[in-house]
């Protein structure tokens, strides 16, 4: 749930925005933090088609190294790029791919 990716800051930023989106699990939580998640590896796309599958396993385990000094900017971004592919590929979308 991404609690040792973000500082607390961002988790809490994180889950405001979470509870926001709809008080069923089905609605808020589950179906917007997929597409947080997609923001977040797609921020570090460059660097990760770089590596090799060890490498990228290495690197998302110590994510937090990476963004331990992410501010409210970073975090908005994440959240702001989740909301652009829950609309373009939400549930009532054909496919992301």
């Amino acid at each position: 749930l991404l609690m040792r990716e973000l500082s607390l800051n961002n988790i809490i930023r994180l889950w405001d925005t979470y509870l926001c989106e709809g008080v069923s699990l089905s609605s808020g939580f589950s179906e917007f933090h997929v597409f947080v998640c997609c923001a977040l590896l797609l921020s570090f796309s460059d660097e990760l088609m770089k590596k090799g599958f060890d490498e990228i396993i290495l690197f998302l385990q110590d994510l937090q190294s990476v963004t331990r000094d992410w501010g409210e900017r970073e975090i908005e971004t994440i959240l702001s790029e989740a909301f652009v592919y829950q609309q373009l590929f939400g549930k009532h979308k054909q496919s992301i791919f």
